[in-house]
């Protein structure tokens, strides 16, 4: 693969997937913008707009690092294979694509997770009139991702002096 603009390559990753598909990763690439978009208009449609900065926050921010890095690799010859950003598995050190019939564990995890965000939309839709529910989302909105933050900081801090003292 030829060489890949660390200009070009900025602009492109702004936009999750578009990336990608400039550094010649098509399957990654749409795999990817599909899915943020359905992550964008997924929630705000079940009534709980209030997710989308929790998940498509560190969900851009890994595939803006990681398109670089994969640049990176591209730059330096390293042979790059276009697997979906999804549904791949890895053995051994190759990737392959995944057989998702296959894969039982995958649909697991989708039932669960659909599981759980119906339960929440319904659960959403029957307080949505109440005070405190209202006072619930509005702290929830504006003090989880500080929290988060000053959480995830302490934890390395923590981590980081253990494996010190060893």
């Amino acid at each position: 693969m030829e060489k890949k603009s660390n200009f070009l390559t900025f602009f492109a990753s702004l936009i999750p997937g578009v990336g990608y598909m400039y550094l010649g990763l098509m399957k990654k690439g749409i795999q990817t913008l599909v899915l943020f978009l359905v992550i964008k208009h997924f929630f705000p449609l079940i009534g709980m707009g209030f997710l989308n900065s929790i998940i498509l926050v560190p969900f851009w921010f890994y595939t803006f690092f990681d398109t670089f890095n994969t640049a990176g690799k591209i730059n330096r010859g390293e042979h790059v294979s276009d697997v979906g950003f999804v549904f791949q598995k890895q053995n051994g050190d190759e990737i392959h694509s995944s057989n998702l019939v296959g894969d039982k564990g995958f649909f697991e995890i989708l039932a669960w997770v659909f599981i759980v965000f119906g339960v929440l939309a319904i659960t959403n839709r029957m307080l949505e009139s109440s005070t405190i529910y209202h006072l619930t989302v509005s702290y929830f909105k504006v003090y989880f991702l500080p929290t988060l933050l000053i959480g995830g900081g302490i934890y390395m801090l923590i981590k980081e002096n253990r494996e010190k003292k060893r």
